[in-house]
């Protein structure tokens, strides 16, 4: 099994997976810290919970440790040897935060030493190194189980379909628009507001794992203040769209960036709340798998580059 056969095999085992996670009690005043993935997983927590919970980078706690004063401090890593997480768990303790707790896959890991206690991620996987997917997915499910009350849905199977459906209708509209003859050589601006803004983040970087392509994501609105002078036409934009306002408002800007001689493509989640979160995040996955598939990659450019 190669790494997207990999990849593939994980984001399809979301499906029966993530019902079988041990959803937390929710805890006052969260302070969720990680990097990359991680980082994203307690991101979407911050906007899913509101006042519960906030998120920063390790450096953060390292520059300022007054962050970590009155909270309960979460150090998110899959792996448990990111550095700057270990430093900044040994920060945090020495300045006396309330509970420092790791949340990771190793329980035996150096950053589960440095911390007060460790909430072990259990899901399953291939075992063979690829771009995150039901890590990711895991990861936020549990932090924000951790901030506010959870309840994951019953249509996993439903959703998962809708969102394979709307990624293949993505790809089949840029290959519309698209002259480029590999997504390497194509910019992606990625754009989302609130939680979704978050999933367009974690968007950004899979599209730099798993083609070493340069990708950024914007809150649509930001995205019109500056970055939009920026875009040419070879870049693609996709627009991810929420609720209401927020999708109508989404869905014609990207019109508009098409009328202009741009390659947008508009897609909206008529859902709500975790719905949300998890469509959108299957859409993504899907969307970079499929354009994977399509372009006959066998491993992610993170692996390939020995560079």
């Amino acid at each position: 099994m190669n790494a997207i056969e990999a990849m593939q095999a994980e984001i399809e085992y979301q499906v029966q997976d993530l019902h079988k996670l041990d959803l937390s009690s929710p805890v006052s005043n969260c302070l969720f810290v990680g990097s990359g993935d991680s980082y994203i997983a307690g991101l979407a927590a911050q906007y899913f919970s509101g006042s519960h919970a906030i998120c920063c980078s390790p450096i953060d706690i390292i520059k300022n440790h007054l962050l970590v004063k009155r909270r309960n401090l979460f150090v998110v890593s899959i792996s448990g040897n990111t550095q700057a997480n270990i430093l900044a768990a040994k920060i945090a303790r020495k300045h006396g935060v309330g509970t420092i707790s790791a949340l990771t896959t190793r329980s035996s890991s150096r950053l589960a030493k440095s911390c007060d206690q460790t909430i072990e991620l259990k899901y399953k996987n291939t075992g063979i190194t690829t771009a995150g997917t039901i890590s990711f997915t895991a990861s936020m499910i549990k932090c924000i189980s951790l901030s506010t009350e959870l309840q994951l849905p019953s249509n996993l199977r439903k959703m998962y379909n809708r969102a394979e459906k709307q990624a293949k209708h993505a790809i089949s509209k840029i290959d519309d628009k698209s002259n480029s003859s590999s997504s390497s050589s194509t910019s992606y601006f990625i754009l989302g507001n609130s939680q979704l803004h978050a999933i367009a983040m974690y968007g950004a970087l899979k599209f730099n794992e798993v083609f070493g392509a340069k990708a950024m994501a914007y809150p649509t609105e930001e995205f019109c203040h500056s970055p939009l002078f920026s875009i040419k036409e070879t870049d693609q934009a996709i627009v991810l769209g929420g609720e209401d306002d927020d999708d109508d408002n989404s869905r014609k800007l990207s019109k508009r960036l098409n009328e202009e001689g741009f390659s947008s493509v508009h897609v909206g989640f008529k859902r709500t709340g975790i719905e949300l979160l998890l469509q959108a995040t299957f859409f993504i996955q899907l969307f970079v798998l499929k354009l994977a598939q399509k372009y006959g990659l066998t491993s992610c450019y993170f692996l390939r580059n020995k560079k």
